[in-house]
C-alpha cells in the first residue's frame, strides 16, 4: 500500500511525493532525503517516516525547529490518513491506508516515548508474557441513549480501546484516534495506557491519567466513553 505526502507552503502545493514499498523516508534539506525540502529553517535530516508493526511512524530526528503534527509539537507520532505534518514554515500532508492492529508487550509499553502512539510486538512474545495470568476482569460499558448496558470480558493478553474496526472495544467520535488506549493483562493484573499524542483521552475516576493499574469499580472514561472496570468474572459467567 502507497503513502502520498503533499508537500505545502503558504498554501501552494509545491510538490507531491508517492512511495509504494519503503521501510524509512528521511525528510529534511539533505540531498539524500527522500523528501527534500530546500530551505535553512529545515534541518539536513528533520524527520523520519518509518514503517512498524502494520503502523506508520513519524519521528523527530532532533531537528533544530521540531516537527509538529496537526499543530502539536511531537517527537513519536503514529500517522494516521489526513495528519498534517509542520516542518518549519512547510506543511505536508499525508495520506497512508489504515494501519493494522500490531500487539505490544506490557514492557514495551512500558519504553515507549512520551506521544508514541506505535504498539509492535512479535505476538509470540506477547502471549509468553501474559497468556499464563490468571486474573479475570472485565468492562461494563455504561449504557446511553443509544446504546445498550453489555460487558466486555478482558480475556486477552492486550485489549485494544478506539475507532479501528478491528478493535476490541469501539470509540466513536469527530478526530477519534484508531487506537486511543490499551489494557494489558499480566501477572499483576490489568494496566490501562493512553497511546494518544497528547494523553488527555483517558482519565481514571475522574483523573487524567497516562497510564494507571485498574482497581476494581475503578470509573473510566475514554473520550466519550465511560465503562466501569470490575475485577473477576461477569455474574453467572465461569471462567
Amino acid at each position: 500500500m502507497s503513502v502520498k505526502l503533499t508537500l505545502i507552503l503558504s498554501g501552494r502545493t509545491i510538490d507531491r511525493f508517492e512511495f509504494a514499498d519503503f521501510e524509512r523516508l528521511k525528510v529534511g534539506r539533505g540531498e539524500d532525503c527522500e523528501v527534500r525540502i530546500d530551505n535553512l529553517g529545515v534541518s539536513r535530516h528533520h524527520c523520519e517516516i518509518v514503517r512498524q508493526g502494520g503502523f506508520t511512524v513519524l519521528r523527530d530526528l532532533g531537528s533544530n525547529n521540531g516537527t509538529l503534527v496537526n499543530g502539536a509539537k511531537v517527537e513519536v507520532h503514529n500517522l494516521n490518513s489526513g495528519d498534517v505534518i509542520t516542518v518549519a514554515k512547510y506543511t505536508l500532508e499525508y495520506q497512508g491506508p489504515a494501519p493494522t492492529i500490531a500487539r505490544a508487550a506490557p514492557a514495551e509499553l512500558d519504553e515507549l516515548p512520551q506521544g508514541a502512539m506505535t504498539l509492535q510486538v512479535d505476538p509470540g512474545a506477547l502471549a509468553r508474557a501474559t497468556g499464563r495470568s490468571r486474573i479475570r476482569g472485565h468492562l461494563i460499558i455504561e449504557p446511553d441513549s443509544q446504546r445498550a448496558p453489555k460487558v466486555l470480558v478482558l480475556e486477552k493478553p492486550l485489549t485494544l480501546i478506539g475507532k479501528d474496526p478491528e478493535a476490541d472495544l469501539v470509540v466513536q467520535g469527530w478526530f477519534c484516534p484508531r487506537v486511543v488506549a490499551v489494557i494489558v493483562r499480566d501477572d499483576l493484573g490489568f494496566k490501562l495506557v493512553d497511546v494518544t499524542n497528547r494523553a488527555d483521552a483517558v482519565r481514571v475516576n475522574d483523573v487524567k491519567r497516562r497510564d494507571a493499574r485498574l482497581s476494581d469499580q475503578d470509573m473510566v472514561k475514554i473520550r466519550n466513553l465511560t465503562v466501569k472496570f470490575m475485577r473477576g468474572t461477569p455474574i453467572g459467567e465461569d471462567r
